[in-house]
């Protein structure tokens, strides 16, 4: 069973044990059993399962790359199309969801959106877990090194701010320093840039005034993509993924629409649809699999729970700690796949010790990752809420729309 075929049972096994660690959880834990607030028929249930299925389908595929590398002393993408797919139409699908979510609350709340909440929520959003990821990261590289400078401390100091800006310079001369977190951050500077660019979107889309308006807004887009891809340029055909999220907040407006998106056949069409997806093409950020994948986002969207596969417990419990498990799998596959051989008698090339060390991972992970959603996570969500309603008190006569931290 090699996760350089298109053998998908590797796959299937590595999700059967993080549902079932995510199912043990909640069973033997009522702290979980109480954060786990969603109900499964909540209008977006679906999109909160789909979550827990796009980040552990992002592990899988890093497993799939350190396989490789272990074996060729390069991380290249898997040769197999499923394994390769698995992690970029995650991706894809990470970044519909946002188009999808906040877009769709501009077409709701018009311009009544209250853009001081939504910056302040996603600051607190994304930073609470990074910052700890990035100081284990640097306490990693100096501790291999033997806590010696090889650079000047103004350039360790200039790699950090990088580092906090998402970017991931090599730090204090390690080699691909991005490689003990699998350089998942990348994906965070698409985020940003759709974050910082969606009021200018909406002066230009929704809240249309004349053309000197659109044209400096159109001109601070381009700005904002130049400046938030400073190191490594911001990819368009990457960016395009936004656009299918948004294309679905406007699909579930059409309630026609919807109602084929909840049928058995839109079901079916879904799931063909993803297999082929994964199956036939190399890459997710092309326009034909962008479609495709558009579409399935789109069912599902509009509520369809794929045969009630994304709205079970442990899937709405591992959607509600995507982020964990996306921000936070990297390292942790360092750690068991690259470091730990190097104190215990395996060697993690092995089949049979790979696939043990990727199987313990599967639990592990999803382990970790609800402790750091519910201790870390959680807690920096309620802090942007509460820093939200300070701020609205020192401003009592603002708007205060329903934009809570998400």
């Amino acid at each position: 069973m090699s996760l350089g075929s298109n053998n998908v049972l590797w796959a299937v096994m590595a999700y059967a044990l993080a549902i079932i660690t995510s199912a043990l959880l909640l069973r033997f834990s009522p702290t979980i059993q109480r954060t786990l607030k969603h109900p499964a028929q909540s209008r977006y249930a679906s999109v909160d399962g789909l979550r827990g299925y796009l980040a552990f389908g992002v592990f899988i595929h890093h497993m799939a790359i350190t396989w490789t590398f272990l074996h060729t002393g390069a991380f290249n993408m898997p040769e197999s199309k499923f394994y390769a797919q698995i992690g970029l139409a995650s991706v894809a699908l990470f970044f519909m969801i946002t188009g999808f979510l906040f877009w769709g609350r501009l077409l709701k709340q018009g311009r009544q959106f209250d853009w001081q909440a939504f910056a302040v929520s996603r600051v607190f959003r994304l930073y609470p877990l990074y910052l700890p990821l990035m100081l284990l990261v640097i306490v990693s590289v100096f501790s291999i090194q033997g806590w010696t400078l090889k650079d000047t401390p103004l350039e360790v100091a200039s790699q950090i701010l990088a580092w906090l800006l998402f970017e991931r310079p090599d730090i204090n001369q390690y080699p691909q320093t991005g490689g003990l977190i699998a350089n998942v951050t990348w994906t965070l500077g698409y985020e940003v840039f759709f974050y910082m660019a969606l009021p200018l979107f909406a002066m230009v889309f929704l809240y249309r005034s004349n053309w000197r308006q659109v044209a400096l807004c159109l001109l601070g887009i381009y700005t904002l993509y130049q400046l938030v891809g400073w190191e490594h340029s911001l990819k368009k055909h990457i960016l395009m993924s936004f656009l299918g999220g948004v294309a679905a907040a406007y699909w579930v407006r059409k309630p026609a629409l919807v109602a084929w998106g909840q049928t058995r056949l839109a079901g079916i069409i879904a799931l063909v649809v993803l297999v082929l997806v994964l199956t036939l093409f190399r890459k997710s950020f092309a326009f034909a699999p962008l479609i495709l994948l558009t579409l399935v986002f789109s069912i599902v969207a509009s509520g369809h729970t794929l045969f009630g596969a994304l709205t079970l417990r442990s899937i709405r419990w591992m959607g509600e700690i995507s982020y964990s498990t996306y921000l936070l799998h990297g390292f942790l596959i360092w750690l068991m796949m690259q470091r730990l051989p190097l104190v215990l008698p395996f060697d993690a090339k092995e089949p049979l010790v790979f696939m043990l060390l990727a199987a313990l991972s599967s639990c592990l992970l999803i382990a970790i990752s609800s402790l750091t959603f519910m201790y870390i996570e959680k807690p920096g969500i309620e802090a942007g809420k509460r820093t939200v309603n300070w701020l609205r008190q020192r401003t009592p006569a603002k708007s205060l729309a329903g934009n809570e931290a998400d």
